[in-house]
């Protein structure tokens, strides 16, 4: 049994013809430029709130600290010497101790002198007193030279490290980078937000 259908056509008054396309819905066109206009709009947001290049610098200066206080210790251990890191505001330098004297670390051209980018500052707190591994007393020598001479944070050959906390920041961000160590080494970072 088939069945059959008919169409039936209906006469469309030229009112309810233009009732009918209003109904329709959106073109193509329409629809493309809403999403266009949308995009550039989540642009906008995105680009305000996640744009702060300072705080991704600080993350970077703050990784990189810790690899390289990390590699320090090893090398300290491998080759039974005892290292040291000088800090500044916007640097910081590796030193070796050799004939007992504190000597920037020349040879290796990953623990050397090492500068901030722009627009960073650098912050170091030791907990306790430094071991004393410091310049031997020299009249001659002027206080400022030997003050410069004399690092914050000693590695040394036995695995132990100078407890401390660096702290990176910016006047321009929000956020601060604090990287810790313990006296065995142990190092860990995070992050800060202030308001």
């Amino acid at each position: 049994m088939a069945r059959s259908f008919r169409q039936k056509f209906i006469p469309v008054s030229p009112a309810s013809a233009s009732r009918l396309r209003v109904c329709r819905g959106f073109t193509l066109l329409e629809l493309m430029v809403v999403l266009v206009l949308i995009g550039i709009i989540f642009s906008f947001a995105m680009l305000s709130v996640g744009g702060d290049d300072l705080a991704e610098a600080m993350e970077q200066e703050t990784r990189r600290l810790a690899a390289l206080i990390g590699m320090a210790a090893d090398e300290a251990v491998m080759r039974g010497e005892e290292l040291a890191i000088h800090f500044t505001d916007d640097s910081y330098a590796f030193m070796v101790l050799s004939a007992g004297e504190w000597q920037p670390a020349r040879d290796d051209h990953l623990l050397k002198t090492y500068k901030l980018p722009a627009g960073l500052k650098l912050r170091v707190e030791v907990e306790g007193e430094p071991p004393q591994l410091t310049v031997p007393d020299d009249e001659d020598e002027d206080e400022d030279e030997k003050e410069r001479l004399v690092p914050q944070v000693f590695i040394l050959s036995s695995g132990e490290m100078t407890p401390f906390a660096a702290v990176f920041a910016a006047d321009q961000s929000r956020y601060r980078y604090h990287l810790t160590a313990s006296l065995l080494g142990e190092l860990e970072w995070e992050v800060e937000e202030t308001f």
